[in-house]
């Protein structure tokens, strides 16, 4: 394992250090003072400037929509530029104009995230940068270290000048002290605001501060100091010591990447977009994360009160922690890559070992994001203002309030981001693992949005089964035997000594690490079963849902479809993933009967309904339904009913929907019996699963003040029982009625797709029936033949229509 894995980092391996340790070292340089004046009124210039734009931000964060918030932060990160509107500082003239946009979204105007603490101007670092940019006082460390060659010294404001005395700089050193062109920095890297080419330049000046010749000169002992060390004074000091020296190693990890990541560029056995693949945007991310801890060290020493540890991870969240969104995307195409590229990866580098260690480094960024909540959490815990009712709160504990509240909003939305991710990848393997979809197709049932292990059970037995809810269905499968299942002795040589290397980790490795790479590989192992469809029931068929923890973690689903009703109660093993199916239940069931709604009073004529705001009122209420109440709830006014179901969405599209020769469950029976016999059951059974059947959804009515009996044609199949429906039934529920007759008739014998209806006018022509409208057309055509007809009993008699179901 590589040495460095569970190493501490130190304050001097960081930004923060080590710019404080090198401007004291410069101030020591004969004529420095001025120019590091210069250089403090433009950086506090700058850190004035990212506090009133992240000010600015936060206003409009707070009356913009979620939607319009996630168009303006791309997942691509984020880029920073130089700060353009200083006229006191030579390297912030408008030399790069195209990053204004870039730099007023992201706030960053300094080399520190946040704001600085009220007793703090200026950070060292940025300090550093604007010296830099001004040339002169290159040229002034030049002249002291190499006193037979001087180099003009010119301070000036004019930024080709200044560019002139970075060149001057640079030449003197190449040719006077035989710098190499792989340590030396160029006149771009002077000007560019990354902190990885800053520190380049650091480094250089360093070196010149070493030399020999200039011990005596410099002869400072500030590494002995505490600088960069917190001092515990209490249990609050405890936990922002823990989140600095974390956030130290961290970066410290990030950094270990990025070298590795140069090692697999160089030895060229890997394309640029696998490389990619197992580190997106880690150069984005390295240089957003050395501000952050920039920031959090400059209120090192400094008293609670003017603190601005909150704005840190506020001005985190509000753009630059989106760049995380493609390391959360590809994290398990990065796994994966690993395994299948071993070979290759321990041939390039031997900085990380490319198994579980890689892993290991792999999804560190992602567990650093879930961490800050809960270090957020402890430090406000521990805050004077949390434990004394009587201390006032200040505007540094407020600050955490919202940092606690703005990181748990990105860890939620990383976490979903990676579930959808994850889905895209369950959703491709579950197409294969399915041999027999029984008619069904995954295009017509909207998104996958969850997918586990879950118990069905009804009034007698439970079975297990895999749950796959998507925007318009449920799926239930049960897990077949692997037809080449390998034992334990069996296993591949390759899987054991994976298996060898992590127990030989395990010592020294952070135990949720362990425990969520194992979690990934069973879960990337068990997507590989064979699943048979078993079962299913539509969203639109389900009209109650509650919870319960009686026993274990629970939702009842009460369901009508066209034969049957019943009720079953799903099992979970936690309460957090019983929760979230609950959710979106929910809000699958609001925005399904806010389309039914929709599209009645669209269709309806003469409804008096026509404020959109009693939508609500029904589609709040519909969890309260009891068990024999249909699935469109009354309304306010009592005008709307079971006819007001339609299989369109809000946007009048219709989406195909499958219907089994078999109930919703019935599916899950071993094999189909015959057609007869399931004809008047009260309930259907599965396997050991007995979900039971209560009153029917929309009885069979056998009479209507105004009948029309309706002959049914599915593909060449005659359908024997006419079906009878009321001339003002809506055309959803004709729909639904058409789909049940078929289905239950037991005269189609294969799976059925109902996807066109269509009749014959009075010339003999097909009329394909889509719409209220439509079915109101075929009626006013009855009633014309009905009319016309000499028949004395026709005005009493019913009438009939063919339908062609296709």
């Amino acid at each position: 394992m590589n040495i460095n894995f569970n190493q501490q980092s130190t304050p001097q391996d960081h930004l923060h250090y080590q710019s404080l340790i090198l401007k004291n070292k410069l101030a020591k340089v004969e004529g420095m003072e001025p120019f590091l004046n210069l250089a403090f009124n433009s950086a506090e210039h700058c850190a004035e400037q990212q506090a009133l734009a992240l000010s600015q931000q936060m206003q409009q964060e707070n009356s913009r929509s979620a939607n319009d918030y996630r168009i303006s932060v791309g997942s691509a990160g984020f880029s920073i530029h130089s700060d353009t509107s200083s006229t006191s500082n030579v390297g912030n003239n408008t030399f790069n104009s195209s990053s204004n946009k870039t730099l007023v979204k992201n706030n960053i105007f300094t080399y520190t995230a946040g704001v600085l603490p009220a007793n703090i101007s200026v950070d060292p670092a940025t300090q550093l940068w604007k010296l830099f940019q001004q040339g002169a006082p290159l040229c002034l460390l030049f002249n002291a270290v190499v006193p037979s060659y001087q180099i003009p010294v010119i301070g000036s404001e004019d930024m080709r000048v200044c560019k002139k005395s970075v060149y001057d700089f640079l030449i003197a050193v190449k040719t006077y002290l035989n710098f190499s062109d792989d340590v030396m920095f160029t006149i771009s890297n002077v000007f560019s605001d990354s902190t990885q080419e800053f520190i380049k330049i650091m480094k250089v000046v360093d070196k010149l501060l070493n030399l020999q010749k200039l011990e005596a000169t410099f002869d400072i002992d500030l590494l002995s100091s505490p600088v960069g060390e917190v001092p515990i004074t209490d249990e609050r000091s405890k936990v922002f010591k823990e989140m600095i020296e974390t956030e130290r190693k961290y970066v410290k990890d990030l950094e270990l990447l990025q070298l590795y990541k140069n090692d697999l560029e160089e030895a060229d056995l890997l394309s640029s977009e696998q490389i990619h693949v197992l580190f997106p945007n880690i150069t984005e991310i390295i240089d957003f994360q050395r501000r952050f801890l920039n920031g959090l060290e400059c209120n090192i020493n400094v008293p609670n009160k003017y603190q601005r540890i909150g704005s840190v991870f506020i001005h985190a969240s509000t753009g630059p922690f989106k760049s995380y969104e493609p390391w959360t995307i590809g994290q398990l195409s990065a796994l994966d890559l690993i395994t299948k590229e071993s070979s290759n990866l321990k041939k390039s580098s031997s900085l990380l070992d490319p198994g579980f260690e890689l892993q290991s480094y792999i999804l560190k960024p992602i567990q650093r994001l879930c961490k800050y909540p809960l270090l957020l959490k402890e430090l406000i815990k521990n805050s004077p203002e949390n434990n004394d009712s009587t201390n006032p709160p200040s505007a540094s504990y407020n600050e955490l309030l919202v940092a606690r509240n703005a990181m748990k909003e990105m860890a939620t939305e990383i976490n979903e981001a990676q579930r959808r991710a994850e889905n895209v990848d369950f959703l491709e393997q579950l197409v294969g693992r399915v041999s027999n979809w029984r008619g069904f197709s995954l295009k017509d049932q909207g998104e996958l949005l969850l997918h586990g292990p879950v118990g069905v059970r009804d009034a007698e037995n439970e079975k297990d089964y895999i749950a796959y809810l998507f925007d318009r269905i449920v799926f239930f499968f049960v897990e077949l035997d692997r037809p080449n299942d390998f034992s334990k002795d069996k296993e591949p040589k390759k899987k054991r000594e994976m298996l060898s290397t992590r127990k030989k980790s395990s010592a020294s490795v952070n135990s949720s690490t362990i425990n969520l790479l194992e979690a990934l590989n069973k879960s990337k192992a068990d997507k590989t079963s064979p699943l048979e469809l078993k079962g299913r029931v539509y969203i639109l068929e389900i009209y109650n849902i509650s919870s319960s923890n009686t026993n274990g973690y629970q939702l009842v689903i009460s369901w009508s479809g066209k034969k049957e009703s019943g009720s079953f109660t799903l099992r979970y093993r936690t309460e957090e993933t019983r929760n979230q199916w609950e959710n979106c239940l929910r809000n699958l069931k609001s925005v399904e009967m806010n389309s039914q709604l929709h599209r009645k009073l669209r269709d309806s004529q003469g409804s008096q309904l026509t404020n959109d705001s009693s939508f609500y009122d029904v589609t709040a209420a519909y969890s309260n339904l009891s068990p024999n109440t249909p699935i469109a709830a009354t309304a306010v006014n009592n005008t709307v009913n079971t006819d007001a179901i339609s299989l369109r969405s809000s946007s009048g599209s219709s989406y195909q929907r499958h219907h089994s020769s078999s109930s919703t469950f019935s599916m899950m029976r071993q094999s189909r019996g015959k057609s007869g016999d399931s004809q008047g059951r009260s309930s259907s059974q599965s396997n050991g699963v007995l979900f039971s059947a209560n009153t029917p959804m929309t009885p069979n009515i056998e009479t209507f003040l105004n009948n029309i009996a309706i002959k049914l044609i599915y593909n060449s199949n005659t359908i024997p029982e006419m079906l009878m429906v009321s001339s003002n039934i809506q055309y959803g529920e004709l729909y639904l009625k058409i789909s049940g007759q078929i289905v239950g008739s037991g005269a189609v014998k294969d799976d059925i797709l109902v996807n066109k209806l269509k009749y014959k006018d009075e010339d003999g022509d097909f009329v394909v029936m889509d719409s209220n409208d439509d079915w109101i057309l075929a009626v006013d055509m009855l009633e014309e033949i009905c009319e016309n007809s000499d028949s004395e009993d026709s005005a009493n008699s019913t009438r009939e229509l063919t339908i062609w179901v296709s």
